[in-house]
């Protein structure tokens, strides 16, 4: 089966223009991880992370159409808002681990800061490094309790990395969304939380 036209990367001049664009977006560093902006080459391991049966705390699983929407929502984030998706790629070899991402889905209320690993990477503090840079990255770019993170309930670990990366329980926000997601607020609290 041939992949959808979609997931062919591009030649020629649209190639050049894609790898220009992409050269102007923000890449951050941990002491392990390059985070770059995400491409087409990433997006097989997107997929895989997504159509796993456990995805459910990621709002999955999903079939590769769902999985390359929501990839695109986080791409198109740069051109929409000035952030969006990095691939999160280990320095040693050079391997793609996961994601992290500051972005906004339809129904989010504020940008989110979020992370999404490969099993492999699960336990492995890679996570936990990548959202911290993004979360900087955040603090500078939105201004400090700018981002939250929305966090399943049941999704136990991204409950202990968002603790273990300095986020606190935002009840006021998690009382406007009203369905039981966890509002955790990256910095400081926003003065309209906490009035």
């Amino acid at each position: 089966m041939t992949a959808p036209r979609c997931l062919v990367p591009p030649v020629g001049a649209a190639a050049g223009a894609a790898r220009q664009f992409r050269a102007e977006l923000p890449c951050l560093a941990t002491a392990r991880l390059d985070l770059r902006p995400a491409t087409l080459d990433d997006f097989p391991l997107w997929s895989e992370i997504f159509a796993a049966p456990d995805a459910g705390a990621i709002g999955g699983p999903l079939n590769a159409e769902g999985a390359w929407d929501e990839f695109c929502v986080y791409v198109a984030g740069w051109l929409l808002h000035g952030h969006g998706l990095w691939a999160a790629v280990r320095r040693t070899d050079e391997r793609l681990l996961g994601f992290a991402l500051l972005g906004l889905e339809w129904s989010d209320r504020e940008p989110e800061i979020g992370w999404i690993f490969a099993e492999e990477a699960h336990g492995l503090g890679y996570a936990t490094e990548a959202a911290m840079a993004v979360r900087d990255h955040a603090a500078a770019l939105l201004g400090p309790g700018s981002a939250v993170s929305y966090i399943d309930p049941a999704n136990a670990a991204s409950i202990e990395l968002a603790i273990r990366v300095g986020a606190t329980r935002d009840p006021a926000a998690e009382a406007a969304l009203g369905d039981g997601t966890q509002v955790w607020r990256h910095g400081a609290a926003r003065a309209e939380a906490t009035a």
